[in-house]
């Protein structure tokens, strides 16, 4: 592609809207290290928040930097800077013709120019409004809504990361189908089974995991739509049925604001001895708890697109998850899929990995072949053509 692009960088940005702890900044990084290797870095421009530290990318990209509001403005200052300061600093760009992609719809400014693409990545907080309004007012609730969705009507181009999101911003919004292509997300690279033993026993122990004793492996946020209770009961049932297992928890939970509801929850059940809360994990830790496991599990109501289930599959893990929104798209064939909310099939699949050793296998080897189908080069050609349909370029 011979026309500059401007890339918005700041989910990689740490401060930025916590992005780059998530699943939009772990797309972020990866998408941007695959398309780098097919374009020119000198016809790249990263978009960047003068306040915080710039991202660190593999090779050295021009910024353009766009102010943030001063601290000293007491309220407000986050909606001037996203959708003031932000458009202000890319007007150049537009008025030059240029393609900008905004890698999450929800750091777009509510006006977009031309030639703009988003990706959107879900639209739980509109599938879901009774979840996600919480203590705000729901005057400013509806506001920040409408401000983040506001752009996609100014969009060249969508880019979906699902066909369940595709038809949610279809269905919701009335857009024409043929404004959004599906790419789907791939596990990062570096995911792969880990063969030390070593090191297993290592990192289980740092995280207070036996070796010797099974368990199952939850990786993710807390809130209501994730499914919790329904795993906590059927953990129960498990350990009624006389097959307990502990469950390990990854995932920065202790500043939710569910934290407090997940412990009594826990404790409701009777499960305080066999729930571990591993808090944190890092990336280098992650293929061993996956490969350590039983089985990981996503009993998650609602997804944009389901990526831990698929980095399950690319270190060696069976899963087992709910069978609701994007999940089954990434899922396939190769997990388990039980219906939303039930407790009892939730067990029955959790405790047949168990007692099935050949079942596990199965998954196993299937889980590998399914995370082999979605990969970062493949989606960075694919966004390549949208740039260039866009930019105009055969």
């Amino acid at each position: 592609m011979t026309a500059p692009v401007v890339l918005d960088g700041r989910p990689l940005q740490p401060g930025f809207k916590a992005h780059a702890q998530r699943g939009i900044g772990r797309y972020a990084k990866n998408l941007l290290t695959a398309l780098l290797e097919l374009l020119d870095p000198a016809r790249v421009r990263f978009l960047v928040q003068a306040n915080l530290p710039d991202p660190e990318l593999p090779v050295a990209i021009p910024r353009i930097r766009a102010p943030f509001f001063p601290p000293i403005i007491p309220v407000g200052k986050k909606l001037i800077s996203y959708h003031l300061f932000t458009p202000l600093a890319l007007k150049p760009a537009w008025r030059a013709g240029q393609v900008v992609h905004f890698l999450s719809h929800l750091d777009a400014p509510s006006r977009v120019g031309p030639r703009t693409i988003l990706t959107v990545h879900d639209l739980i907080a509109q599938r879901l409004q009774g979840l996600y309004q919480g203590s705000r007012t729901s005057a400013r609730f509806r506001l920040e809504r409408w401000l983040e969705t506001r752009c996609l009507f100014g969009a060249a181009k969508i880019i979906a990361v699902s066909q369940c999101t595709k038809d949610d911003v279809c269905q919701l919004y009335g857009l024409d189908p043929g404004l959004i292509t599906v790419i789907p997300e791939a596990a990062d690279p570096g995911l792969r089974p880990e063969d030390d033993p070593a090191r297993r026993a290592e990192i289980l122990a740092r995280h207070g995991l036996d070796p010797r004793e099974p368990f199952y492996l939850y990786l993710g946020g807390i809130d209501q739509r994730k499914g919790l209770d329904t795993l906590l009961t059927a953990l129960k049932a498990l350990e009624e049925q006389g097959r307990p297992h502990t469950l390990a928890l990854a995932g920065r939970i202790e500043g939710d604001r569910q934290y407090p509801l997940l412990l009594k929850s826990i404790e409701a059940h009777g499960l305080k001895e066999a729930v571990r809360l591993l808090g944190y994990v890092s990336d280098a830790e992650l293929p061993t708890l996956f490969g350590a496991a039983t089985a990981f599990v996503f009993p998650s109501l609602y997804e944009g697109f389901g990526l831990p289930p698929l980095e399950a599959f690319a270190c060696g893990a069976p899963v087992v998850a709910v069978g609701a929104s994007a999940v089954p798209e990434v899922v396939g064939d190769a997990g388990i899929l039980v219906p939303p909310g039930d407790s009892v099939a939730l067990a029955e699949a959790l405790g047949a990995i168990h007692d099935l050793p050949e079942l596990a296998a199965e998954l196993k080897d299937k889980g590998r072949k399914r995370a082999a189908l979605f990969s970062w080069p493949r989606a960075a050609r694919e966004t390549l053509a949208i740039y260039r349909e866009v930019g105009g370029e055969p």
